[in-house]
């Protein structure tokens, strides 16, 4: 090359990388302080609410379940029967034709015999929000809440899910949901950790300015009575024609705050839920993210421009960051081939920086220097889960990806 085209290469890379670390650090820097403001007020609130004016409402918890074992079945209901709430609870579960449907059926019929427990039974597969829709109507509680059928609710998760609709703005709010399985190797170690910081940063920042972007499918809750009003937009969502079979959990949250209500994140309210243990699994999990993350996009702009600037910026941040880093990634890329290939490992160092900057809060709230695995996480999302994006952005209208059988499953 020449030197005046190493020298436009290398001044790009420069000026790349670095747009990309101011991004990353400040947007990091606002989320942790807004973040730790939530947490701090959260302990408050424990700590002063020791007599809490009763609230109890009627609540419809909405299970859709496909082809999950028995045993994981089991767990997800026991957890229900053990909670500790002094209102009344109905159980609806809705099995979508599952291919194992005769094996878990005695588990079906030992559950469905308890008071207050439901079970519906499709014959046919119409995916997710069909098998919701299917139970919905049979609901009639204040509060509505959605568990996946491997989720694990704590003993008080329901009443810490349901506690703060005692204010009338709130219209949903999402648990704080973290992994089952996350001893099972490094994958669904560092996916553990990513839920962490999911929830108790990112989320709780949102929650800061009463507008978490997305209540979680492993454990949310919401206003009945609101949802009856949007809830035939919900099931019948379609995106350029084609009837949208994912990203359910986005949509409800969407359908909430475009209704002019707020949504929370309540850390009190926990659960645990399975992650994908094998690589293929966990990528096509994030495609079928990715891509509810885009569409639902055309969703959150127009009310999110009335709400907080940190709001506009979270999205922002989210929507072109992982451009911003793909063309760096491919700068010096670039750079290494063309010219020095060693220059490059100061931008692997600078990656290693910022991914030990993004895992200090964890590590501060946590005590657990574990987190400093998070790192390797860094360099999985540059080299796998940015092309990934870049993908779920190309292929909107395709539903043919990441299924199970012949069904269509969201999250």
């Amino acid at each position: 090359m020449s030197s005046l085209a190493t020298q436009l290469l290398l001044n790009v890379l420069h000026v790349t990388f670095a747009a990309y670390a101011v991004v990353v650090i400040a947007h990091c820097l606002l989320q942790t302080f807004f973040a730790h403001r939530h947490h701090r007020r959260s302990l408050k609130t424990c700590g002063t609410d020791e007599a809490p004016a009763p609230f109890a409402p009627p609540v419809d918890i909405l299970i859709a379940a496909y082809n999950e074992e028995a045993k994981s079945l089991r767990a997800c209901f026991d957890s229900l029967l053990a909670q500790d709430y002094d209102g009344e609870i109905r159980v609806y579960v809705v099995d979508d034709c599952s291919p194992n449907r005769d094996e878990v059926l005695p588990v079906y019929r030992e559950y469905g015999e308890l008071p207050g427990w439901e079970i519906l039974l499709p014959d046919r597969n119409r995916g997710k929000r069909h098998a919701q829709d299917a139970a919905f109507g049979h609901c009639r509680g204040d509060v509505l809440v959605t568990i996946d059928s491997d989720t694990i609710v704590a003993p008080d998760g329901v009443r810490e899910i349901v506690r703060p609709f005692s204010d009338p703005k709130i219209g949903g709010v999402t648990g704080d949901v973290g992994v089952t399985n996350w001893r099972t190797n490094i994958l669904t170690r560092l996916i553990g950790m990513r839920y962490w910081i999911a929830f108790n940063q990112e989320r709780a920042a949102q929650s800061w300015f009463r507008t978490v972007l997305c209540c979680s499918g492993p454990l949310a809750a919401y206003r009945r009575p609101m949802l009856a009003a949007c809830w035939p937009d919900y099931v019948s969502q379609t995106f350029k024609g084609i009837s949208c079979t994912y990203g359910d959990d986005r949509h409800l949250t969407n359908l909430v705050l475009a209704s002019g209500q707020d949504t929370i994140f309540a850390p009190a309210a926990t659960a645990i839920t399975n992650a994908p243990e094998g690589l293929q699994g966990y990528l096509k999990q994030q495609l079928r993210w990715n891509k509810s993350f885009y569409r639902e996009l055309l969703w959150t702009l127009p009310y999110l421009l009335g709400r907080s600037p940190y709001m506009v910026f979270e999205l922002i941040v989210q929507t072109l960051l992982p451009l911003l880093l793909t063309l760096a990634i491919t700068t010096s890329i670039c750079f290494a081939i063309l010219v020095d290939p060693w220059h490059v490992v100061h931008y692997v160092a600078a990656i290693t920086v910022m991914a030990l900057v993004r895992c200090c809060y964890a590590m501060y709230r946590t005590r657990r220097l574990s987190f400093l695995l998070f790192v390797l996480y860094g360099f999985m999302h540059a080299a796998l889960l940015v092309p990934l994006r870049i993908r779920a952005l190309s292929t909107l209208t395709d539903n043919s990806w990441g299924t199970r059988a012949a069904v269509q499953r969201t999250s």
